[in-house]
């Protein structure tokens, strides 16, 4: 089952590790597409550029 649904509001989560600064951490934006395959993905639809971008549901966290 998927972890996040359309419609759901998410943010980027931070990469500590991440050479130089993970830059769109924090970014919020809108889940508009589950996808089947491959399967743990999505496409989010990023609420400050309204580009949609697809991240595995492990690098996304809940928005209030």
């Amino acid at each position: 089952m998927a972890k996040f649904s359309v419609g759901d509001k998410v943010k980027v989560l931070d990469r500590p590790v991440w050479p130089g600064g993970y830059k769109i951490a924090n970014l919020a934006g809108m889940i508009v597409e589950v996808k089947e395959n491959p399967p743990g993905y999505v496409i989010v639809k990023a609420e400050k550029t309204g580009y949609n971008m697809a991240f595995h549901e492990n690098e996304l966290g809940k928005a209030s």
